[in-house]
């Protein structure tokens, strides 16, 4: 996939060189903090899924860059309202753990591409393609391998070698590409796909252990949205 993105210069940061902010927007996107209760879900539409997919591949290949998906401004869906509880949506930062980003450093990193934006450059990126696996599950997803997940600033941090967000990415793809044929998506308008739970260092459903999942939201797949749809075509009106 080609995706156009801003690269901002990062100085002093060690191995960190630059971050990579996607040009298009992931307005459909809603990440909930695992941080605020235990239990984290990622939400995105078909689109959206699949750019997740992309820019996590494109952390995975860039081993002095992170790259950041701005998500708090996004409005909440009414249905998540419950999720959030009253909390807005975080911002995702992800990063190859040899870049030796720190979740403390974002506040100033993230100051720093505002300031400096007059040296930011667009560029694009041209990221691997999805590769499917059908024992990605059953794998060796050793303590190494594993997320790590931190939070600073209203944004959630994962990091973890190359491999892994290489796998990570092809999940989300997984998730997108499942969208639409979905049951639940086509009842509900909403489902959820798949989960980053079993990938997580100190992923789990005890207390103190966290927890991810991946839901996709797409209302044009909806048996509503298609119902409406004809019955104005039966009136006359334009879709």
């Amino acid at each position: 996939m080609r995706l156009p993105v801003i690269s901002h210069p990062v100085r002093r940061h060690g191995p960190l060189h630059r971050i990579l902010i996607p040009v298009a927007a992931l307005r459909h996107t809603w990440l909930r903090s695992p941080f605020l209760t235990g239990y984290g879900k990622i939400t995105g539409s078909r689109a959206d899924l699949l750019r997740l997919g992309a820019l996590f591949r494109l952390a995975a290949i860039s081993p002095h860059s992170a790259v950041h998906v701005p998500l708090r401004a996004n409005p909440l869906p009414e249905h998540d309202w419950f999720w959030f509880h009253g909390h807005r949506p975080k911002d995702l930062l992800i990063a190859r753990r040899d870049a030796g980003l720190r979740a403390s450093a974002w506040p100033e990193l993230r100051t720093s591409t505002r300031r400096r934006a007059t040296q930011a450059a667009r560029q694009t990126a041209v990221t691997p393609a999805a590769r499917p696996d059908p024992d990605r599950w059953s794998r060796d997803w050793t303590a190494d391998r594993r997320l790590v997940l931190s939070e600073h600033a209203e944004t959630l941090l994962i990091t973890a070698p190359a491999w892994s967000l290489h796998q990570v990415g092809d999940v989300f793809s997984e998730a997108g590409e499942a969208v639409a044929t979905h049951r639940d998506i086509h009842r509900d308008g909403f489902a959820l796909l798949s989960s980053l739970t079993p990938l997580l260092r100190g992923g789990g459903g005890s207390p103190d252990q966290l927890e991810i999942d991946i839901y996709a939201q797409e209302p044009i797949f909806h048996k509503a949205h298609w119902a409406a749809t004809a019955a104005r075509r039966r009136a006359g009106s334009p879709t």
